[in-house]
């Protein structure tokens, strides 16, 4: 399984392995990944790399520029100056 089947599921993983790891290494965020707001989520909820696949084939390539876009934007509404500084926030 692939894609927004296991969403939910590497989330939950994400955080508690951020809760255990407390940041010491780099979690790669996979699953869904097809948005900026998909990809907001896999940061805030501990992934500090994103790992594209399915989005890739269903969305193409240009679905980078919009998921930059739009996490660029989600980033200046929460009041985040850098992407490090939402890795985790919704773990803690």
């Amino acid at each position: 399984m692939s894609g927004s089947p296991i969403k939910d599921t590497s989330n939950l993983i994400i955080k508690k392995f951020f809760k255990t790891i407390k940041g010491k290494v780099p979690i790669i965020g996979v699953g869904g990944i097809d948005s900026g707001a998909s990809a907001y989520e896999k940061i805030r909820a501990g992934a500090s790399l994103l790992q594209l696949y399915t989005g890739l084939v269903y969305k193409g390539p240009f679905v980078v520029t919009a998921i930059k876009q739009e996490l660029a934007e989600l980033l200046r509404r929460d009041g985040f100056s850098s992407l490090q500084k939402a890795v985790g926030v919704d773990s803690e």
